[in-house]
């Protein structure tokens, strides 16, 4: 039993705890589930020289912006846990969780990137707070004809057993009840993390807005012994669904997804709508799992192209996917180059700007430090160049490529604004000045923010 204290939180930290001091003592103390106001009765977890983490053992008082989540699986007062670790901001009211956003990325801004005075935009918000999720990925535990799926309880590899979740749309939910029924049936063999036994890893569901779905079981073998029947019974159930896929994930690893995709049935991809585009994609290909505010994003990202009028000979899409980003800004652009590692995505790429009779724009295939080289000749003086890299942000070989005098501006999409902070002071520090940043909700009931950032050169 750890040291228990009572304290007061003050604010909330950029990874969405709150931080906390205990009366009469300077050292900070991190604790999840907790808001802003909050008074608490709190056990300490893990203690350091300056600062600790600790867990709720009772809320003594609410501070104003508190309320009850909606989905049963998330921690509150009243409620015995463990809790599902999927979303860890249901208990922070909506706006409060825009205005938090916000200070979560002007502190990574002038904290990590040592940048002041920026003009940062207030959060824009998701047209759909709940039930946005047209992707998601749950993962499977237990003995045969006991299977358990859910999501992670935070900071452990415990599953809280799924019955509901608000942010998924409800096919996605009956559609994850009936294959955990469906495997418990067969009595399926379900992965193990510590012994890489087991075949049933995730559920893999795609959703879009027609109300259709992609279904797919990420296994550790390419056998499946009952793929006829499990197809008939879940086709038979759900009728929304147009395409079973296998996912081959062998690597004895947290990362879901393996290499290796195989259609079991029916359709190879599924199309979505955003804005006036319609794409095509395939079950492993990159897209933004809030479809409504993909496009608040995409629209955040063409104005900042566009601000103060500029004109550009060419445009250049690092981290393309299947194209969203660079079709939605082709009428900005003369000519657009996408660049995307994922194969599959590309292919994806270049038939979704078939389908939607676009002919300024061309993709490549490859990541982008190796693609750069062989399109360098091509990029004239004064381009504007978008990136939408993965949360780990920008290689320092793509970092060095941004500091080439031709790029005269950069409009950065973020995922993890500490990164994006590392990355805007590197472009600061070599001639670029950060004249915005738009931050936009994508992840509603979570701590994580997108945003847009503009980078001009100085």
């Amino acid at each position: 039993m750890g040291e228990i204290l009572t304290v007061k939180v003050d604010k909330l930290a950029p990874t969405g705890e709150g931080i906390a001091r205990a009366e009469g003592s300077p050292r900070v103390i991190f604790v999840p589930q907790t808001v802003p106001g909050d008074s608490a009765e709190i056990e300490i977890v893990d203690a350091k020289s300056s600062f600790a983490r600790g867990k709720v053992v009772k809320i003594l008082s609410t501070g104003p912006q508190r309320v009850d989540p909606a989905c049963p699986h998330h921690a509150a007062p009243s409620r015995v846990g463990p809790f599902c670790g999927g979303c860890d901001w249901q208990h922070l009211a909506y706006e409060a969780q825009l205005e938090h956003k916000r200070a979560v990325v002007v502190d990574c801004i002038e904290r990590l990137g040592g940048l002041k005075d920026v003009p940062v935009a207030k959060t824009m918000a998701s047209p759909k707070p709940w039930a946005y999720r047209n992707k998601v990925q749950i993962p499977f535990y237990g003995e045969p004809g006991k299977p358990l799926m859910g999501f992670f309880s935070a900071g452990s590899r415990t599953i809280v057993d799924m019955k509901e979740c608000p942010i998924q749309p409800e096919l996605s939910v009956r559609i994850a009840l009936t294959v955990k029924r469906l495997a418990k049936e067969r009595r399926w063999s379900l992965y193990e993390g510590k012994t890489g036994k087991g075949w049933l890893r995730h559920l893999f569901i795609r959703t879009n807005a027609e109300g259709q779905a992609l279904v797919g079981l990420v296994v550790t073998r390419k056998e499946f012994p009952d793929r006829e029947s499990f197809s008939a019974e879940l086709r038979a159930q759900h009728p929304e669904v147009i395409g079973i896929h296998q996912n081959v994930q062998q690597e004895q690893t947290s990362v879901v997804l393996g290499p290796e995709w195989k259609r079991v049935w029916g359709a190879r991809e599924i199309e979505e709508t955003i804005g006036k585009l319609s794409f095509a994609v395939s079950p492993g290909a990159f897209l933004q799992v809030n479809t409504p505010a993909a496009a608040v994003l995409y629209d955040a990202a063409k104005a900042a192209v566009r601000e103060g009028g500029k004109r550009w000979p060419m445009g250049l899409d690092l981290y393309c996917g299947v194209g969203t980003l660079t079709l939605w800004m082709a009428d900005v652009f003369p000519k657009c180059i996408g660049v995307e590692e994922n194969h599959d995505a590309v292919k994806d790429a270049w038939r979704n700007a078939e389908r939607n009779n676009i002919k300024n724009v061309r993709f490549t295939s490859g990541r982008a430090e190796a693609a750069l080289p062989r399109i360098a000749g091509e990029i004239p003086d004064g381009v504007c160049v978008v990136v939408d890299p993965p949360r780990i942000g920008l290689s320092q070989p793509v970092r060095r490529f941004l500091t080439e005098r031709k790029i005269k501006r950069v409009v950065y999409v973020s995922c993890d604004p500490a990164t994006f902070a590392r990355d805007a002071k590197f472009l600061v520090q070599s001639g670029f000045k950060l004249k915005s940043v738009s931050p936009v909700d994508l992840f509603p009931q979570t701590s994580h923010v997108e945003l847009v950032g503009l980078l001009d050169r100085s």
